[in-house]
């Protein structure tokens, strides 16, 4: 005879574990720190970019959906229910396709960049300078493709995260 003490009550749906190395809640922590670093990275980008004035605000919209997509995922995790299955599932399906955009846009944005000259040298002789041909807008440009380039491995991580982490979530939906 069992006794009803210490039971643990019937958890609702979790994500499927696809392999036995595969956590969802360390790759939801992991899909909320990607998409925190995007917001982050967002601010240095709005004063830099001078191929796409406006892109600042792709990685601080992905990032935003990023961590949307891990917290459903870790929230389901810890108190696991079927609506926040669905939630999850949704949020990294949009999440993955949003990643997806943001991927085209910064690769765009990085061969743009590539093609431009960004200004003529002026010939400087002060001791500040860093060369006799200073250019700040090589410099401007150069800082700008280095933050583009570190948001687009962000954002492959993140499309990394989210394939995973849809799949999981469609797959414990379908087998519920």
């Amino acid at each position: 005879n069992m006794s009803s003490e210490g039971a643990m009550p019937a958890a609702g749906p979790r994500l499927h574990h696809l392999t036995t190395w595969f956590d969802p809640e360390s790759a939801a922590v992991v899909t909320i720190l990607l998409g925190l670093f995007q917001v982050l990275l967002s601010v240095p980008l709005a004063y830099s970019e001078q191929n796409l004035p406006k892109i600042f605000f792709l990685p601080l919209v992905i990032g935003i959906l990023v961590m949307a997509g891990g917290s459903f995922t870790l929230a389901n995790e810890r108190n696991p229910s079927r609506q926040l299955l669905k939630g999850c599932a949704c949020s990294n399906v949009a999440g993955l396709l949003g990643a997806l955009i943001a991927f085209c846009l910064y690769c765009y944005s990085l061969n743009t960049a590539q093609n431009k000259d960004p200004c003529i040298p002026i010939s400087s002789h002060d001791d500040f300078s860093p060369s006799p041909s200073f250019c700040p807008g090589e410099i401007l440009m150069t800082y700008s493709w280095s933050v583009t380039l570190l948001l687009l491995l962000h954002d492959i991580g993140a499309m990394i995260m989210h394939s995973l982490l849809s799949l999981s979530a469609l797959k414990a939906l379908k087998t519920d």
